[in-house]
């Protein structure tokens, strides 16, 4: 036997867009969804599904591990009695219907309070913010698309010309000619440009994207929005990668605290780690930091390129012609006797003449091999 088909309805389909508690509502269920994978846990008793204790922290902000009739459970409810020297509350009081439990639980002593983060604010204060004003601009969005349907207005004086003007456009939407043999018709009729507001579509879609992008952000994915209409360049991208990721440490640190408050007093052996995206985001985010110090290391401070290294001043180059002349003066400098310096002053007109005779000699000029035949075969 088949299955029975589901029978889908505009009118239904059209209350989530149109009905705002709908909406809304639909909209943090699904972005629990998502964000219900943030962590994976090991070790959990089979009294404390990890989905539901993260439903719990997600949504409340808080819960307690407690024990109850020789079973742990993550039982959520409020903070209460006296306060610490800093303000938090010493006590828990959990009413649970199914368990017929009602009990207060001193935070520490019968229990161990996990918290989603520091303050226990929770995501779905996050999640109903970026769904109203996301709500808000698709209904804006909606109305423009609708209206955009009206290109003009058509108005008539009287009904015979109104039902000539429905005619025609009924063939024109059934894609049929139509033509018009009165003249009143055209005299009577007048057409009138509506203001659709078009030219706001760019700036609205433009503003979703940012909603969205600063939703994914503060639930730690990376998502890009462009408001330079431009191309990206990659420094621009990862510009906000760091942004990403205090929120959910925060998270992860606080989970993990109390992760290992349970394995004392329970003696149990729970781990926590992320999961899913957040995980290959942090997995990626640590190799970059790596390569970033292996690259900074790879540089010392006394290596040529690095910012501190110190200038070595560089000796001038010679021309082919000053070695050549460097060559000879070094020859007369072996010839004279010891305790004379070819560069001094009784010296110079015999390395002036040690040179002219090496020019007229033709010394030190490389032999063309061409020449070299050439002369061979005049002679």
């Amino acid at each position: 036997m088949k299955p029975a088909k589901h029978s889908y309805h505009y009118d239904i389909a059209k209350s989530y867009v149109k009905d705002k508690d709908k909406a809304i509502t639909t909209f943090i269920h699904t972005s629990l969804d998502k964000t219900i994978g943030m962590f994976a846990y090991t070790g959990l008793p089979e009294t404390i599904p990890a989905k539901e204790l993260e439903n719990i922290l997600q949504a409340y902000g808080h819960t307690i591990i407690a024990e109850h009739n020789g079973s742990l459970y993550a039982l959520s409810g409020n903070f209460s009695g006296e306060e610490d020297v800093y303000g938090n509350a010493r006590f828990y009081t959990v009413a649970n219907a199914a368990l017929k439990l009602s009990k207060t639980y001193e935070i520490g002593k019968d229990c161990v309070l996990v918290k989603n983060d520091f303050h226990t604010v929770g995501l779905l204060p996050v999640i109903m913010k970026y769904g109203a004003l996301m709500l808000d601009t698709e209904l804006t969005l909606n109305t423009i698309a609708i209206l955009s349907r009206v290109t003009m207005l058509i108005s008539a004086p009287d009904d015979k010309t109104k039902r000539s003007a429905d005619v025609f456009l009924k063939h024109i939407t059934d894609g049929d000619f139509s033509i018009i043999g009165e003249n009143g018709f055209f005299d009577g009729i007048r057409l009138q440009t509506a203001d659709t507001g078009n030219k706001y579509v760019t700036s609205i879609v433009e503003l979703m994207q940012y909603y969205k992008a600063s939703f994914l952000n503060e639930i730690g994915l990376q998502a890009n929005f462009n408001m330079k209409r431009e191309r990206l360049v990659k420094d621009e991208v990862l510009m906000n990668i760091d942004s990403l990721f205090p929120f959910i440490d925060e998270m992860y640190t606080s989970r993990l605290e109390a992760v290992q408050a349970i394995n004392e007093m329970f003696d149990l052996s729970i781990s926590i780690d992320y999961a899913g995206v957040w995980k290959t985001a942090h997995e990626q985010n640590d190799k970059a930091a790596m390569l970033s110090e292996t690259d900074n290391s790879a540089c010392p401070e006394d290596a040529p390129d690095a910012p501190n290294a110190p200038i070595t001043p560089h000796e001038p180059v010679k021309s082919d012609e000053q070695v050549e002349d460097y060559d000879i003066v070094e020859d007369v400098q072996k010839a004279l006797p010891d305790g004379k310096d070819a560069n001094s002053d009784d010296s110079t007109s015999n390395v002036d003449s040690a040179i002219s005779e090496a020019d007229e000699a033709g010394e030190g000029e490389p032999v063309n091999p061409e020449d070299e035949d050439k002369e061979k075969k005049e002679a």
